[in-house]
């Protein structure tokens, strides 16, 4: 069994952007592709995952630093911190019960596609980890008291959360190809769909009160209003040197010189991201669009009037812009609601990057209303704050088992990107009940 789970750790490790490349090649050759053109739209995929990783990176470094700084400089009383999605994968893949979520898991999607449940082929097997994180925790925290049936409940709780997962991917498809332009593409990502669950129906909520339901910022309206202040760049240099203002000169013994210094330079990366991420998805969609025809081609050819979406990664919706003007805009947000929420633990830092991925369940439903995903994105913080904060006591207790540190000035350790997954801590919660 360990030889097994060594070869899926293997293939896991060399990242999202070398496997990938690797499952659309082979996908290609399965669809009757040549291997030349296979391999070209593996690698350009593969390519412009590794820039989109990049420029989130610079975003990831300069929001980051700024969130350190707010948070020495406004003395948050939170304990819990964000230490970023990566704690929680170093879990997710710490146990034996991976490749038997794996093939439940792949097994369960070539069922409901059969039988007409769903049209997602879900191929982003990278992000597997959101149910891995559930079936580790389950196998680790219940599994002693009576291993058959944390076994059980982690691998059918992955195999339900997944089920449920490739509905709402279904669900959204035709809102992901309208706003996004994802034709033939639906997003089976955990973290940033299953939040539509509750999105959706508040979106209707809105669309019912006198007066709110009429306003609407869109793009092409703000665009309009504010000139070149509307364009998604400059967008990025205001929203981001705003930010970097209020942390800088909060921050005892800075110049005014040495601020306006930082302001600047935050703000264009700010507006480099606004901008180099778009590109980056397009690069993406490139190596994309070749398997997304090929599977529709080989349908068509063998079950004629059978449609089929390729499910991927939330990453190719990163590149709208008003979803990456909420992201920026979420962090007061998030930082707001962090101290005033009385039951709040955690101290948001490291995942605020990762909001960017959060934030495109409050753009669907309103199909980019910013107004109405300001309203939608504060709901959702509150959430993710909420089971993060629940988060918190699993990690910190497996923290040793993985090797994961606990930082200077923090009891617990958590992350953001597990209280967007709220859904899968249902299953561990009732696990826990049942069995401790």
């Amino acid at each position: 069994m360990q030889v097994v789970t060594n070869i899926f750790s293997y293939i896991i490790d060399m990242g999202a952007s070398v496997m990938m490349p690797i499952i659309f090649t082979i996908l290609g050759l399965i669809l009757g592709a040549k291997f030349g053109e296979a391999l070209r739209a593996g690698m350009t995929f593969g390519v412009g995952f590794i820039g989109l990783n990049a420029v989130i990176g610079i975003m990831s470094s300069a929001i980051s630093v700024i969130g350190q700084k707010l948070v020495e400089n406004l003395n948050f009383p939170l304990t819990a911190f964000d230490v970023g999605w990566a704690a929680g994968s170093a879990i997710a893949w710490s146990t034996e019960v991976v490749p038997f979520v794996f093939i439940a898991v792949i097994i369960t999607n070539i069922i409901m596609i059969a039988l007409g449940w769903t049209k997602t082929m879900d191929v982003d097997i990278w992000n597997y980890w959101h149910v891995l994180f559930t079936a580790s925790a389950i196998i680790l925290v219940c599994g002693e008291a009576n291993p058959a049936l944390a076994w059980t409940f982690a691998i059918g709780q992955a195999v339900v959360m997944m089920g449920i997962i490739f509905i709402v991917a279904d669900w959204t498809q035709a809102d992901c190809a309208e706003i996004f332009g994802l034709e033939g593409i639906s997003l089976p990502h955990i973290q940033s769909m299953c939040n539509c669950i509750v999105t959706y129906p508040l979106d209707k909520l809105i669309g019912m009160i006198p007066g709110i339901k009429n306003i609407n910022w869109t793009s092409e309206g703000i665009a309009e209003k504010l000139g070149l202040l509307g364009e998604p760049m400059i967008m990025g240099f205001v929203i981001g040197g705003l930010l970097s203002a209020l942390a800088q000169f909060t921050t005892e013994g800075t110049t005014i010189a040495a601020g306006i210094q930082q302001v600047l330079i935050d703000g264009m990366n700010i507006a480099a991201v606004m901008v180099l991420i778009p590109r980056m998805v397009a690069l993406l969609m490139e190596g994309l669009m070749p398997i997304s025809e090929m599977t529709q081609t080989f349908l068509e050819k063998r079950f004629p009037g059978k449609e089929l979406y390729i499910g991927l990664d939330a990453a190719v919706a990163t590149g709208h812009p008003f979803v990456i003007a909420l992201a920026l805009l979420s962090i007061p947000i998030i930082y707001v609601e962090a101290l005033i929420l009385p039951w709040n633990t955690v101290l948001p830092l490291t995942d605020l990057a990762a909001l960017v991925f959060y934030v495109i369940c409050a753009v669907l439903p309103n199909k980019g209303n910013l107004f109405r995903g300001l309203i939608e994105t504060v709901v959702m913080c509150a959430i993710y704050l909420t089971f993060s904060t629940i988060a918190a006591d699993v990690m910190t207790g497996l923290a040793s088992y993985t090797g994961l540190a606990v930082p200077e000035g923090a009891t617990q350790i958590t992350n953001i990107a597990l209280g967007a997954q709220w859904i899968t801590w249902i299953p561990f919660l009732i696990a826990k009940w049942i069995m401790l």
